[in-house]
């Protein structure tokens, strides 16, 4: 007897090295630009504290520290790709969320709108407890024609999946699948991610036109 597990999706993780010294850098800036924010009026959260939308005007925390920040993902993306690659931030946007009093994050993906494709999403866990703050939980993107069939006992699988994450961690993962943050416990030891969309302009020997 063979049980063959094909089509599988793929996330990726590793460990920011220098998340410490990132942390002593940033963090406080972010802590007060961040009481400056709101979530935007289409995301289904409480009053989650991003700047996804832009950070407060002369407190631009992530373009002050750009060039650390990129220098210290790069060494990431290269732990990640298995051949010569070439990417670009979309829309050079790194934004942060921060997560204080008992925020979530509704499920969402980060496929866009129009026809130039986000290729990978990434999170950089800056500040997070994993004894009081919450993993992203990823929901399976066939969830719903699973209800079609009848699986064996020993191929069920759970509707989400929640990566063992810490302080410092960092994931990539394709944008089109959904995920969400469960509410938070209130703490005073904030949960601060750093985000961001990556295009795919080469891989290997391919080259991705983009409009």
């Amino acid at each position: 007897m063979e049980a063959l597990n094909i089509f599988p999706i793929t996330i990726y993780k590793t460990e920011i090295l220098n998340n410490d010294y990132l942390k002593n850098l940033m963090l406080s800036e972010i802590l007060e630009a961040s009481e400056h924010l709101s979530p935007p009026v289409s995301w289904f959260t409480n009053n989650l504290k991003t700047s996804f939308e832009g950070e407060p005007e002369g407190m631009e925390v992530i373009d002050k520290y750009r060039s650390t920040l990129e220098a210290s993902y790069s060494r990431c993306l290269d732990e990640f790709f298995d051949k010569a690659f070439r990417v670009r931030l979309v829309d050079d946007a790194i934004w942060y969320n921060v997560y204080t009093d008992g925020e979530y994050q509704e499920l969402h993906d980060h496929i866009p709108q129009g026809m130039n494709p986000f290729h990978w999403s990434c999170i950089h866990f800056l500040s997070y407890d994993k004894t009081i703050h919450n993993p992203p939980e990823f929901r399976d993107p066939i969830a719903q024609i699973r209800q079609f069939g009848v699986p064996m006992e020993r191929d069920r699988v759970n509707e989400y999946y929640a990566p063992r994450v810490e302080e410092g961690s960092f994931l990539m993962f394709p944008t089109y699948l959904q995920h969400r943050v469960s509410s938070c416990i209130k703490s005073d030891y904030p949960r601060v991610t750093l985000s961001f969309n990556l295009r795919v302009l080469e891989y290997g020997n391919k080259r991705f036109k983009l409009d």
